[in-house]
């Protein structure tokens, strides 16, 4: 099967917010789509018996006992290489498939760096808690002891509540 380059991360954020509007049929025929146009194939079976679906694209390959659900993680897997979600959805369909692909991620059900696994945790806060703000921890000093680790926590704490 042949796959056509790996996108950049914009490119593949882009297709993936395609690919959230679609319902799970509409969505396996996308992929289909896109499968075909990069030169894959996509194999038909209409036996009815058990066989694994392979869904390779870009760069991305996923497998499952049927195509919907190959296609379902496949979404979910290429939001975590596009870096997943910039914030929550407004339309509470959208905000559902958000929370799902965060628990996913959190879950360990979809592998992702530490840095998307950070993203998902702070997406599943700003939807759980608006008006949080994440506070950056300050840099380790080398032989700081914990008191003034903590000193300079809240200092970081006190400069991002007076700036909002």
């Amino acid at each position: 099967m042949t796959d056509a380059a790996a996108p950049s991360p914009a490119e593949l954020a882009a297709l993936c917010d395609a690919l959230d509007a679609l319902e799970p049929q509409a969505l396996v025929e996308r992929l289909q789509a896109e499968v075909l146009r990069s030169g894959g194939s996509w194999k038909t079976d209409a036996s009815g018996l058990p066989a694994l679906r392979i869904i390779a694209l870009r760069g991305i390959t996923i497998s499952d006992m049927s195509y919907v659900a190959a296609a379902l993680r496949w979404r979910f897997a290429a939001r975590a290489v596009a870096g997943g979600y910039a914030a929550p959805a407004d339309e509470p369909e959208r905000r559902a498939l958000q929370r799902a692909w965060a628990l996913s991620v959190l879950h360990h059900l979809t592998p992702v760096t530490k840095a998307v696994r950070a993203s998902a945790q702070a997406l599943l806060d700003r939807m759980i808690h608006p008006g949080l703000q994440t506070i950056a921890p300050p840099a380790a000093v080398p032989g700081q002891t914990l008191a003034q680790a903590a000193a300079a926590f809240s200092a970081a704490a006190a400069e991002v509540e007076g700036a909002a």
